[in-house]
Order: C-alpha cells, then structure tokens, then sequence
C-alpha cells in the first residue's frame, strides 16, 4: 500500500499535521523537567502543601489503582497516607492538613498526638 497513493506533499503535510503536536507536546515536558531547578524533596513539598484535608477519618481503606497507596476518607475528604506514616491512624482519629502547610496534625479523642511533617520525609530525596 504506497499510503493511500497520496502525493509526496500531502503526505508531509500529513505528517506535519499529525506529528508535530506530538513533538511539541513531549518537548515541553521534558524541558521542564530538564530545566526545574528543584530537587526530589522540593517538588515533593510542594505537591504537599496544596493538600487541604481535615476531619474526622470515617473509613481507611486502599487504593487498589493507586499503588495500593493507604487513604483516610473522612466526610469532606480523602487523604492519602505517606508509608512510613501508614501504621499511625485508626478509624475515628481526627486529622488537620491545611492548604499551604507542610504537616499534618493527628488527633486521637480529641487530644493531639502527632503532628506529622513532610520535612521529615523531603529531606531524604534528591
């Protein structure tokens, strides 16, 4: 099949068409990832601070689709737990994670027991 018998011109156009969105596309994620001057810990807290979740935890269960990643649901919202933080909540803890913060208070009874920083998770990434 000599693609469609088309003219060599419209098969560059084709191409064109088709390929360069491609290569845009692909070329401006692998720049900015190229050029972020961030490290690992940096954009880790950074993904972590626009995180708001607070509540009363109704449900603990795992994401099966998510890398079997540990989530508290409490009525307003689902807060994904770090691994090494996994073994800290039961069903009726409370928690705070405010928008902006990088940590999280944990709250058993009514009572702080924890709070819980990302920092401590940041500062062995690169």
């Amino acid at each position: 099949m000599d693609f469609f018998n088309l003219p060599d011109k419209v098969k560059y156009l084709l191409f064109f068409m088709i390929g360069a969105p491609f290569i845009g596309l692909f070329g401006w994620v692998f720049l900015n990832v190229l050029l972020d001057k961030r490290n690992g810990g940096e954009i880790f807290l950074d993904s972590r601070r626009t995180i708001n979740c607070e509540g009363k935890v109704q449900i603990i269960y795992r994401q099966k689709m998510n890398h079997n990643i540990q989530t508290l649901r409490t009525k307003n919202c689902k807060f994904q737990v770090e691994g090494v933080w996994e073994n800290k909540f039961l069903v009726g803890d409370s928690i705070s994670k405010k928008q902006g913060e990088s940590f999280v208070e944990h709250y058993r009874s009514g009572k702080l027991i924890d709070i819980l920083d990302y920092h401590d998770i940041a500062k062995d990434m690169k």
